[in-house]
């Protein structure tokens, strides 16, 4: 394991040894031997050349874009093209020349693969995808545009459906897949029309014959089969795992005798499909992203490589740190045989991923025990050893404590009363993604993709909260499965819009919160104090009180913790994070001083662990739980955020929503069966959290250019860097 892995860290290709491939999610995989070789960060997908010999890889992620080019007999690197832009799957026009969707630069362009040099040729706003007739005329689409077009002297435009994310050339038409809609685009020479199919296409493929168009449907885990000459839906295949939804089928390929490899980007497989049906899976490695295929060989593109990996040496003044979460999170390529495939895996089956935990005999972490409210609190951006490496128990290194007990006195407190949590790993690496898990228990292909180059700064879009819908799981959010299953939520600041004007109420875009938020509890507005926001949750949880109808799911966000920077005239850094200690203690306060504490259980955990280092693994997070059942002490189980929506879900009865939370194991250890009834009396803050930052401030300047309206819409590296100097942990 540890050759693997200094094989791969200094791109040695060939590498074929039994591997085992750990994930933050404590899921496990073990791919079929080949050779297997590092690429930068998310590579997004890959293209074979004419002659098998070579293979064209996208690099879109955090780090500066490229195009690499590999040898496929052995995955050695050939060469790596920077790139202002790129994003997508690329194409072989010939033996040497690689065609690139141009994202931002809002062009295709045509790298020479002998010789790195670059032509561009401009088409629309942001083009995500690009296909070849056999003319040579080059077609490509705009994802923010919603165009198909046609590449030429003169170029001419096509609507399509929201968010176009794939091309299929069929016999005198075009195909395009609409990612934020559950449809095709069909371009026919004299009328364009409309296909349903399932949920948010991501990809297409054609069979030989071209009778039939598969239709990878990323939320709705199908592939459908469509009829080239009737656009019916003739079959639909299901590739999810019966243990839950949430594959994400986000690539296709068809080998020359009609079997289809399907990329399973959130289960981390491949999947083989013959006659309609899936015969076998492979592990692939994190998160794969793009297949082809020749007569012997699938390769697949893996967005997050082969592992995470702990960051204690995260020196974030160095804007373009490695160690910086999602810098490190490079991807890689992999070889597998395919007569590996039914050899090495079942149809229902991938190794290493997590077997359900069996229900203890007796614990109240059940539905109709005596926990029968849930206080779902989410905060901003930390690791575990940023915050409570300081704890005097509890595997933390104080040298890495940012924010230690000076300063978050409560948070402290809370772990030492009611239990230390040091293996408790966010399924997100950043907030993009990291409010969908926190809520959804899963973030879908859409949100993958996109963030890594919104995070890089080459796409402004920040689409991944209230009011999306291509980033919207088919799976839903807890509102919508505490509605279905009729249990009560209200909602302070998650997932809502701030107001037309000002003064207004906040208002919300998703049809399960609606009639549920409260309409003065703001979301991420970081001019808002999180002790303001404890203010109108306690006004309304005082009504509740009085009334006796506390709803059984309150989700409050707090997102302060983020911090403003050093933005001249905002609270430093410090104070910023003191007072979301402070309002966090301040709930279970309140709660614990009332008639609810004997039936309720307070959970608070990070969206994401993105800025910070940490000694055990860069998605190491703090997790808080506060409740009369709170099992004291250290608890070093692994947990996830999937384990504490499941936890949620177990307490107040409703089914889990993805295979993450059916599958992460729920907090039944960290409950115990008889009460502690004893409230919990905050703590004042032990510094200042009043004081503000000078002009002066070390990133003043910095922070005036940043974004903050946004979660992590501010560059976390350069935010990084301010923080880590104002806290002391910068190289002396």
């Amino acid at each position: 394991m540890v050759v693997l892995s200094l094989l791969l860290a200094l791109g040695i290709a060939g590498a074929t040894a039994t591997r085992t491939i750990w994930l933050p999610t404590d899921w496990t995989l073990t791919p079929p031997s080949g050779a297997v070789n590092p690429t930068g960060t998310m590579p997004q997908g890959l293209a074979l050349s004419p002659d098998g010999s070579k293979i064209a890889v996208v690099e879109s992620g955090v780090n500066p874009p490229a195009l690499r080019i590999l040898a496929t007999h052995d995955l050695h690197a050939l060469r790596v093209v920077p790139l202002k832009d790129d994003f997508g799957t690329p194409l072989w026009s010939d033996a040497t020349h690689v065609v690139v969707p141009g994202a931002t630069t809002d062009a295709v362009e045509i790298v020479d693969a002998a010789t790195g040099d670059v032509e561009t040729h401009h088409a629309a706003s942001y083009i995500s995808a690009i296909a070849r007739g056999r003319d040579g005329t080059i077609y490509a689409v705009s994802d923010l545009e919603n165009m198909f077009i046609r590449m030429g002297p003169e170029l001419t435009g096509t609507h399509t459906g929201s968010h176009p994310a794939a091309i299929a050339i069929a016999p005198g038409s075009f195909y395009v897949a609409n990612r934020g809609e559950a449809t095709l685009t069909h371009i026919l020479p004299d009328k364009v029309e409309t296909v349903a199919v399932d949920l948010h296409p991501a990809a297409l493929a054609l069979s030989p014959d071209g009778s039939k168009l598969y239709v990878a449907c990323s939320d709705a885990d199908t592939i459908d089969v469509l009829d080239t000459k009737t656009d019916a839906v003739t079959a639909r295949i299901d590739v999810g795992l019966p243990q839950g939804r949430g594959a994400s089928p986000n690539a296709l390929a068809v080998a020359s005798d009609g079997t289809l490899y399907a990329s399973l980007g959130a289960e981390n497989a491949i999947a083989e499909i013959r006659d309609g049906h899936v015969i076998a899976r492979a592990p692939a490695g994190w998160y794969p992203t793009g297949v082809a295929v020749d007569e012997a060989t699938v390769y697949v593109s893996n967005g997050r490589g082969e592992s995470s990996r702990a960051n204690p040496d995260f020196r974030p003044e160095h804007h373009h740190d490695p160690e910086y979460v999602a810098s490190a999170m490079t991807g890689s390529v992999r070889a597998i045989a395919r007569n590996t495939f039914d050899a090495t895996s079942t149809a229902d089956v991938i190794t290493g991923m997590p077997v359900p935990v069996a229900t203890p005999a007796q614990t109240v972490v059940r539905a109709g025990g005596p926990i029968a409210h849930v206080i779902y609190i989410i905060k901003e951006n930390r690791t575990y050893d940023q915050v409570l490496g300081d704890l005097p128990i509890g595997d933390g290194d104080p040298k890495l404590a940012w924010f230690g007990k000076d300063i978050t006195p409560n948070d402290h407190a809370i772990a030492m009363r009611f239990g230390v949590f040091d293996r408790t790993f966010s399924d997100a690496q950043v907030s993009a993604t990291g409010h969908n898990w926190s809520t959804a228990a899963f973030a879908n292909d859409y949100l993958e993709r996109f963030w890594p180059p919104n995070y890089g700064g080459r796409r402004k879009q920040y689409d991944f909260e209230d009011g999306a819908t291509a980033s919207a799981p088919g799976t839903g959010y807890l509102w919508d499965d505490a509605d279905k299953h009729g249990v009560s939520l209200r909602d302070y600041g998650e997932f809502v819009t701030d107001p037309a004007n000002p003064g207004g109420l906040y208002t919300t875009h998703m049809a399960g919160l609606i009639g549920k938020i409260d309409g003065r509890s703001p979301g991420f507005d970081l001019k808002i104090s999180d002790e303001v926001r404890v203010d109108e949750w306690q006004r309304e949880f005082e009504q509740f009180v009085r009334d006796g109808n506390l709803p059984a799911l309150i989700i409050l966000r707090l997102p302060n913790d983020h911090t403003f920077g050093t933005y001249p005239g905002a609270l430093t850094p410090q104070a910023y994070v003191a007072q979301n200690d402070h309002a966090l203690g301040r709930v279970i306060d309140v709660v614990s001083h009332s008639r609810y504490w004997a039936s309720t259980a307070i959970f608070a955990i990070e969206d994401d662990s993105q800025n910070g280092p940490d000694h055990v693994d860069d998605q190491r997070t703090t997790f808080y739980l506060a409740s009369p059942y709170a099992a004291p002490g250290v608890h070093h189980a692994h947990y996830t955020t999937s384990s504490v929506v499941r936890t949620i879900e177990l307490l107040l009865g409703l089914p889990p929503m993805t295979i993450y939370d059916t599958l992460a194991p729920p907090l039944y250890d960290a409950f115990a069966l008889h009460s502690d009834l004893r409230p919990y009396d905050v703590i004042a803050p032990k510094i200042d959290d009043t004081v503000k930052n000078t002009p002066h401030a070390y990133g003043a300047a910095a922070s005036m250019g940043m974004d903050f309206r946004d979660a992590d819409a501010a560059d976390p590296r350069v935010l990084n860097d301010i923080l880590a100097h104002v806290a002391g942990h910068t190289p002396r």
